[in-house]
């Protein structure tokens, strides 16, 4: 099996090290990932970028893609999962294990105090930050 990672040009020696084979987002992504393999069984998409039309066409329909980020998956007949604790309890326990046993690493994270709450969400609309961020209520 062949996975495939959609990133940006700084990070395609990271989608290399999780053991995916790299290509770039953007406009031509379809085409790169076809020059890397010849069909698509499934696509994930945690960007929510506009890509659904482009990974429904690679996975042969929208039964076969999910986001976890494109609020107009519905539209398409995508699956939309936010995996929210109240829609899935066992997700939390589950993603401190998979972190206690270093099997799902964080890169990097940046606490912020609330009151940066504002410049957060702004960093995070713009794609000007590359690391997780933590509002702390105290």
């Amino acid at each position: 099996m062949t996975v495939i990672g959609a990133a940006a040009p700084r990070d395609q020696e990271l989608v290399r090290s999780l053991g995916a084979v790299p290509v770039t987002y953007g406009d031509g992504l379809a085409d790169r990932v076809r020059r890397v393999v010849e069909s698509v069984d499934a696509v994930a998409d945690a960007a929510g970028k506009g890509g659904l039309a482009d990974a429904i066409m690679l996975a042969g329909g929208p039964a076969r893609v999910m986001t976890l980020a494109d609020a107009r998956a519905a539209d398409l007949g995508v699956a939309f999962s936010v995996g929210t604790p109240d829609r899935a309890p066992e997700a939390l326990d589950q993603t401190m294990a998979l972190l206690a046993t270093g099997n799902l690493r964080i890169r990097r994270e940046r606490q912020l105090p609330m009151e940066q709450a504002a410049e957060a969400h702004r960093l995070l609309e713009h794609g000007d930050i590359h690391e997780k961020l933590v509002l702390n209520a105290d």
